[in-house]
């Protein structure tokens, strides 16, 4: 395995929020990005129709109110990490990296939930989604409240993560979406805020195959953003921290990293007829990012909270 050293350049993330950022954020903009959290995608029919629905999951019956307070009601159960006692989405996390030592936060909660308790029980079980969360919280860790406070991940934290899959500037493509996972903990204070085994998705953004000429394949990845414990998304990069410690780590043929741009030897390499060498990495192969900007997220010793 070839030592190389790395070239890194910082991609702009577009980072995104549990729900629409925008000025003009509507009910039926709120209830869609409920549903898709829920569901993994947009419900259709009468707006009411809609609400109630996603009630009967989530609660096991309609609630009382206007239909804005019900809907600010069930997204605020389901993923707020103000949430009294903590949100729907942060149990369901706990119970997920408690039990399988994955967190493949982003996925939909239904399929989440019933995979996990299809793992459990043997099969996915009845009644409101909101029961069904709590009760496997108690299954796993015996209580529905861990020891946690709100700490700040500061900017330029490195993160250490693998691809689930290669990549290749020879036969990777604009668009690809590349899985990754988190090799360590990610701890401030003490308090795990990212655990190992955490999941998300990487986008190919730039391509280039080696060719003549000696040039040297080049491929851009942007790695978006990762969940934290509590649901709050933090976005990665890489960037001078993580370029330092990339360059002394050993990389397979050459490489590229998410949110990084790798280059493989720089110059003619013996000349006009001499095609150049595509780079890429191996999956499983560890390397790091680092985190964008410093984000408020909840620290957690896992331990049942103080009484």
């Amino acid at each position: 395995m070839k030592r190389l050293a790395v070239l890194l350049c910082c991609l702009i993330i577009f980072a995104g929020l549990p729900l629409p950022a925008a000025a003009n954020v509507t009910p039926i903009s709120v209830l869609t990005a409920v549903e898709e959290t829920l569901y993994g995608q947009a419900g259709t029919g009468a707006l009411i129709e809609r609400i109630e629905r996603i009630e009967h999951d989530v609660f096991g019956g309609v609630q009382p109110g206007a239909a804005m307070i019900r809907i600010d009601r069930v997204n605020t159960f389901l993923q707020s990490t103000e949430a009294q006692g903590g949100s729907m989405k942060l149990h369901l996390n706990l119970a997920e990296w408690g039990f399988t030592g994955v967190l493949t936060d982003g996925k939909p909660l239904i399929e989440r939930l019933e995979k996990l308790e299809q793992e459990w029980y043997g099969q996915p079980q009845t009644g409101s989604i909101a029961d069904r969360t709590r009760d496997m919280m108690l299954n796993i860790w015996g209580t529905t409240e861990l020891d946690l406070k709100k700490v700040t991940l500061p900017a330029e934290t490195l993160v250490r993560i693998s691809l689930l899959q290669s990549v290749n500037s020879g036969t990777t493509k604009v668009g690809d979406k590349v899985p990754y996972r988190v090799v360590d903990d990610v701890m401030v204070d003490g308090r795990m805020v990212i655990p190992a085994g955490t999941e998300a998705v990487a986008t190919v953004t730039e391509v280039s195959s080696a060719g003549p000429l000696g040039r040297d394949g080049r491929i851009v990845i942007d790695f978006g953003r990762v969940a934290s414990l509590d649901g709050t998304f933090v976005e990665l990069r890489v960037d001078q921290r993580a370029t330092e410690k990339n360059k002394s780590l050993e990389l397979a043929a050459g490489a590229s990293m998410a949110g990084v741009m790798l280059l493989g030897p720089v110059g003619l390499v013996g000349g006009y007829f001499i095609k150049g060498k595509d780079v890429g990495i191996q999956e499983r192969q560890p390397f790091y990012v680092e985190t964008l900007r410093a984000v408020q997220v909840s620290g957690f010793i896992l331990r049942p909270a103080a009484k």
